[in-house]
């Protein structure tokens, strides 16, 4: 008796404690998806209030969209889950059930006559119409048995059933939101993916402007070339030793904030230019796009090793941690000075057009920012 029991309450705490688990895990990444889309939204929000077209527009929609897939494919693998669960409970609940029947059934036909009723008198005749008094007490620790056993069985499985038709009835709610979320987020989609082919004809007329657009690309290399150069000679002249910041900023690997608040335009390594094709674009970092007025705050705690200026492409500062650097470029303005101590969050500069360049290295190399930054 106590082994099925046993066996039957740990079904069920594995069925219910699963289903938490599930939901918990993936309404994270749903959350996460649905967070990421609307600050994207705030910021393509924020810069159609130009009426000029820019590039920057275009990789913002670009990245709007990208998001918007990701969150479809988490809303389709929660309907997906959600119905394989209900199907496994199911199942597990009709098992149930069946055994509460077998057991009744059991149980009546082993003690008809002694125990249909459930009167004394009845149970009485069955005990003292043994033979001998060992008998007589068998029977009658039998039936106590009985007794004991259907009641506790009986109950406990009644109630895991009506917890699994609960768990399902909870799932197939969840399961008409998920498909009513995915339907509105499908129809966005369309929506968005109308505005790419429209902000695609635009870029064609950007097509026209490359000499404007290679100019960019000139000023990104001139700054590029000189924050190499201020690396490697600061690089250069650091201790060999990884001091104990070098080994607090390692600790802090996934967990440093963002220098903005914003999203990823352009990520690390080389890329395609998205109107210029036989361009090829080297970002040392990763670019930004944030809000207007938006500052760019230190990530750790550091010492400003460098403040370039580099005539027609903006500034840059470089702070040091230890061993490690990192790098906010693109900046109009610069709240801070070479030797300055700077803590977590204390602001760095203004990033020009909406956009900041940011890059983080260790000594002469490059790393990519985004396994460093917290997700």
């Amino acid at each position: 008796m106590n082994k099925k029991y046993s066996k039957y309450t740990l079904l069920f705490i594995l069925i219910f404690f699963g289903s938490l688990f599930f939901a918990g895990a993936q309404s994270k990444k749903l959350i996460k998806a649905q967070k990421d889309l609307e600050n994207a939204r705030k910021l393509l929000s924020s810069l159609n209030k130009k009426s000029e077209i820019t590039y920057l527009k275009y990789k913002v929609l670009d990245k709007q969209i990208k998001l918007q897939q990701i969150l479809l494919k988490n809303i389709k693998s929660e309907i997906d889950s959600l119905d394989k669960l209900i199907s496994e409970n199911t199942v597990k609940r009709n098992k149930l059930e069946q055994t509460v029947k077998s057991l009744k059934k059991e149980y009546e036909e082993l003690i008809f006559y002694a125990y249909k009723t459930r009167k004394i008198r009845d149970k009485t005749m069955y005990i003292f119409s043994a033979k001998t008094f060992n008998q007589a007490y068998r029977r009658f620790m039998y039936l106590q048995y009985l007794t004991e056993y259907l009641e506790q069985t009986t109950a406990d499985l009644q109630q895991k059933s009506d917890s699994l038709s609960a768990l399902n009835e909870d799932l197939f709610l969840q399961k008409n939101e998920k498909l009513e979320l995915k339907e509105k987020q499908t129809d966005e989609l369309l929506k968005l993916n109308e505005s790419k082919k429209i902000l695609n004809d635009i870029l064609s007329g950007l097509g026209n402007r490359k000499k404007q657009l290679l100019e960019d690309i000139r000023r990104k290399e001139r700054m590029t070339a000189a924050l190499r150069k201020s690396i490697k000679k600061q690089s250069a002249s650091s201790s060999l030793k990884k001091t104990k910041l070098s080994l607090k900023f390692e600790k802090n690997k996934g967990r440093l904030p963002y220098p903005v608040k914003g999203i990823i335009a352009s990520s690390f390594g080389t890329h395609t230019h998205a109107v210029l094709k036989n361009v090829k674009i080297n970002n040392d970092g990763i670019d930004i796009a944030t809000q207007k007025d938006a500052d760019a705050k230190a990530v750790f705690n550091g010492v400003v090793a460098q403040v370039l200026k580099i005539p027609g492409a903006n500034n840059a500062v470089i702070v040091k941690h230890g061993q490690y650097y990192s790098v906010y470029s693109n900046l109009n303005d610069v709240y801070v000075k070479k030797g300055e101590h700077v803590s977590t969050g204390d602001l760095i500069g203004k990033p020009d057009s909406q956009m900041l360049n940011f890059q983080i290295w260790y000594k002469n190399k490059k790393l990519n920012p985004q396994k460093w930054l917290k997700s």
